[in-house]
């Protein structure tokens, strides 16, 4: 039982990611930022996809961040476990 277990606690995160919005340039060009860092302009035109839209993006659209230039940002990334 215990080895079953083991198994399906190592294999749950690989088998729950969500491959809707995966694109291999994305994961072969990441650039890392930490807090109060400025996007370097080849990260700002970069079309990125919306997975998730609302707002003025719509699901299917793409944006960049070149669309926010000169105003101040803020990303965050949610999650409900």
């Amino acid at each position: 039982m215990n080895y079953i277990f083991s198994l399906l606690l190592l294999f749950t995160p690989i088998l729950s990611q969500d491959l809707n919005c995966l694109n291999e340039n994305f994961i072969n060009n990441r650039s890392i930022y930490s807090i109060g860092d400025t996007l370097s302009f080849e990260d700002q035109n970069m079309q990125y996809p919306v997975c998730n839209g609302s707002g003025n993006y719509s699901t299917g659209d793409s944006f960049s961040f070149s669309d926010l230039s000169g105003k101040i940002t803020l990303i965050s990334m949610n999650a409900t476990w």
